[in-house]
């Protein structure tokens, strides 16, 4: 079962990261596309900032860098259990300028197949919302990535009875170009009863069929979707072994509360949709 374990917040100033975000502007919109980065390059599109839009996250051919954690890393292989704020200062200094809710998650990962039976693309969303009119079929990503166990059309803890949330873990470069060997590495840590810590940048987009905001339209227009992307910083072969073996991991996920199509209520209220783990 997914849980929350910790949470605390960060500001990030005067950042050095190589991480970062971007926007570009869009017909009569200054800002409408969303992107993350790496050393100024488009690595993903996350979306755009209509908030009666379709979600979506798109890998782009830019970035293929990862990001190095130092020191960190053997810390981060032994997996942590809470909030260390010294840990925490030293892995913010990895992210980019923002507001960030930070939570430490205990979760399962569940590898999507692209346009298979649990792509939320073509599945959840297609039954929410159809097929986009213009293409035609179904987003699609252009990289798998992975599901959270138990945290599909989640209920969101407040007044909100067509709201569902969901998660998703992307990495930041393929499957292929993972070692085999650190990967066999992590899936021998996790049967002794290791629980290592993948680290990502996280956003949540809350996104509403522009039908279910109008009282007067007779047409069931289907469901709020609020969608937390945990986009890996660190731990890609963490993930790619807890979903292998169906064990759980831990994520530290910062959550960027400036980019995201979302108010810092809503990530609090998405983070409380999470189990609390007994103190």
């Amino acid at each position: 079962m997914p849980k929350l374990l910790d949470k605390t917040n960060r500001t990030v100033a005067d950042s050095q990261s190589a991480i970062g975000f971007a926007t570009t502007g869009g017909g009569a919109w200054e800002v409408w596309d969303r992107y993350l980065t790496v050393d100024g390059k488009h690595a993903y599109h996350v979306g755009n900032v209509c908030g009666t839009c379709a979600f979506f996250f798109e890998r782009m051919q830019g970035a293929n860098k990862g990001i190095e954690v130092g020191a960190l890393a053997s810390t981060l292989a032994d997996g942590v259990t809470d909030l260390d704020a010294m840990l925490v200062d030293t892995l913010a200094q990895l992210m980019p300028n923002s507001a960030y809710a930070v939570a430490l998650l205990r979760v399962t990962p569940k590898r999507v197949q692209l346009l298979g039976a649990n792509d939320y693309f073509s599945g959840e969303q297609v039954e929410n919302v159809g097929i986009d009119g213009f293409w035609g079929q179904p987003h699609y990503a252009k990289v798998a990535y992975y599901r959270v166990e138990d945290r599909s059309a989640v209920a969101i803890l407040r007044d909100a009875p067509n709201a569902a949330a969901f998660d998703f873990i992307v990495p930041m470069f393929p499957e292929s170009w993972l070692n085999e060997d650190r990967v066999q590495y992590y899936e021998r840590a996790l049967a002794a009863g290791r629980c290592p810590t993948a680290v990502a940048i996280s956003i949540l987009d809350v996104k509403s069929p522009a039908s279910i905001l109008d009282e007067n339209d007779p047409v069931d227009g289907g469901n709020e979707h609020w969608c937390l992307a945990h986009y890996l910083v660190d731990g890609h072969h963490k993930v790619a072994a807890a979903a292998r073996s169906g064990r759980e991991i831990t994520l530290l996920s910062f959550i960027a509360l400036d980019h995201g199509v979302s108010s810092p209520e809503q990530v609090e209220a998405m983070l409380q949709t999470y189990e609390r783990a007994a103190s």
